[in-house]
């Protein structure tokens, strides 16, 4: 099993994908800079799913998986922000926003497994 056998990555991968030609098609009033911003953030995502799964302790893990939710929730603000200004339409807004929402959560069950699994392995403490 690696990184791509997730399930939150192949979805942040397939929005990501979306995103990209949704803006490569001009369909959306933004600047070139705020293009390539949601592009980067896009790739920032998967990145960090990807380097919290090549880490060896859980602690690690869980560090780069929270490093990606953080970029989904800044994403989400972000697509947010265009909706409420009139430059994403509902339609897109809709989609991009959903599946952000759903990867949102599966990092967050992904870090509780991690937890729960490195709770479980911890010696139980000496009595006396």
């Amino acid at each position: 099993m690696n990184y791509k056998d997730l399930n939150v990555y192949q979805r942040a991968y397939k929005v990501a994908i979306d995103l990209h030609l949704y803006l490569k098609s001009d369909k959306l009033k933004m600047s070139p800079q705020q293009a390539e911003e949601f592009k980067r953030l896009s790739r920032e995502i998967l990145a960090n799913i990807a380097e919290g799964f090549s880490q060896r302790t859980p602690k690690a893990k869980r560090f780069f998986n929270f490093k990606a939710l953080d970029a989904v929730r800044r994403m989400i603000m972000d697509l947010d922000f265009l909706h409420d200004i009139q430059s994403l339409p509902a339609d897109e807004y809709q989609h991009f926003s959903g599946e952000y929402e759903i990867c949102a959560k599966q990092l967050f069950k992904l870090n509780q497994a991690i937890l729960n699994k490195e709770m479980e392995k911890e010696p139980e403490p000496a009595q006396a």
